[in-house]
């Protein structure tokens, strides 16, 4: 039934003067290891390689339960996953409480523009008025 619409559309549109459609082909879906692969290259794609508390804190997570894992196996290798687990786990944690870096510097017609609410975190004159606003 579609192909008899399909002729009749392709008729009416020569005789308009159209160019005729051509089939609609479509594409295969990718499979799920193609999928993977694209999702992989499109979350480190830009940024690279960063090292960011949260990856440091998956990793540390997996090598420990590498380590457990591995236990029944390969009891001589679980020593130093677990030991090097656990200190990544603390150095992850350390990382939450570092600040990170500061945004790009504010201008304003080449000029840097301060923000009056750190300046006055900063000085013991603005933090006692500030607690008196409160």
């Amino acid at each position: 039934m579609s192909e008899q619409y399909q002729k009749e559309i392709e008729e009416i549109l020569e005789k308009a003067g159209e160019a005729p459609i051509a089939p609609v082909e479509r594409q295969p879906r990718p499979g799920l290891w193609r999928l993977l692969r694209q999702y992989f290259r499109q979350s480190m794609g830009k940024r690279g390689w960063s090292i960011s508390p949260g990856r440091v804190m998956l990793t540390a997570i997996s090598l420990l339960l590498a380590a457990l894992v591995l236990r029944m196996f390969m009891p001589v290798v679980v020593v130093p996953l677990a030991l090097a687990g656990l200190i990544l786990f603390f150095v992850a944690y350390g990382m939450f409480f570092v600040p990170g870096r500061k945004g790009p510097e504010k201008k304003w017609r080449g000029q840097l523009i301060e923000e009056p609410c750190q300046n006055a975190l900063t000085t013991l004159w603005g933090r006692f008025r500030r607690r008196l606003k409160k």
